[in-house]
C-alpha cells in the first residue's frame, strides 16, 4: 500500500512539474558575473533549485559525518564487562566502608564531637 501511494504522489508531482514547465517557457537573460546567458525561465528555476538542493545535501552530509564520528568515538570508549564488574566491586566496598564509618561516628560520645 505504501509503495502505491508513493507512486501516485510521484505521478502527481511529475504532472505538476510538467504543467509548471509548460507555463514558464519564456526566455530570460541572466547576468552572472558579467556573463550574459539566455535560457528558458523554467530551466533557470530548475538549475537554482538543483544548486540549492546540492548545498543542503552537503550541509546535512557534514552533520551526518560529525554524528557518525561521535558515535564511533562512543563505541570505542565502551567499558568492557570485566572493567564494569571491577568498578562495581569498588563501589560496593566504598559503600560498606562509608556505612561503617557513619556507624562509628554515631557511636562516639557526644562530648568528644562537641569539643571546641
Amino acid at each position: 500500500m505504501k509503495k502505491q501511494s508513493t507512486t501516485i504522489i510521484s505521478i502527481i508531482l511529475l504532472i505538476l512539474i510538467a504543467i509548471f514547465a509548460l507555463l514558464n517557457t519564456a526566455t530570460v537573460e541572466v547576468n552572472l558575473l558579467g556573463l550574459h546567458v539566455r535560457m528558458p525561465l523554467v530551466l533557470l528555476i530548475f538549475v537554482c533549485l538543483l544548486i540549492g538542493a546540492v548545498i543542503i545535501y552537503l550541509l546535512s552530509f557534514s552533520t551526518h559525518l560529525k554524528t557518525s564520528k561521535e558515535l564511533k568515538e562512543l563505541k570505542a570508549s565502551k567499558i568492557s564487562k570485566a572493567e564494569l564488574e571491577n568498578y562495581q566491586k569498588k563501589i560496593n566496598k566504598l559503600q560498606k566502608e562509608n556505612t561503617s564509618l557513619r556507624q562509628q561516628l554515631k557511636e562516639q560520645p557526644k562530648s568528644v564531637t562537641n569539643t571546641k
